[in-house]
């Protein structure tokens, strides 16, 4: 069973993603009224997907931190499952 942790530390959530090969982005096709995008983690397995756009970890925690988000995410297993969630 997986164990879910939430946070808001960068160097957690860098060290996370780099485990599993990932890299900031955010996407493209989705825009909001402020045309702010969505954050993502992109996977090796989506980097050639046009929807997705890589950014530097300065511009990805800058917007983390402009939006007040959380990452929700599996902290034992190899899943790569994630979440932003607004803090609480």
């Amino acid at each position: 069973m997986p164990t879910n942790a939430t946070t808001t530390d960068h160097t957690a959530i860098q060290e996370w993603t780099n485990k599993h090969n990932g890299v900031p982005g955010v996407i493209e096709e989705a825009t909001t009224a402020n045309d702010s995008r969505p954050l993502a983690i992109i996977w090796p397995e989506n980097r050639s997907d046009n929807k997705f756009r890589e950014v530097s970890w300065a511009t990805f925690f800058d917007h983390f931190e402009l939006r007040q988000q959380a990452l929700s995410y599996d902290t034992e297993g190899m899943s790569k499952d994630y979440a932003f969630v607004t803090r609480g």
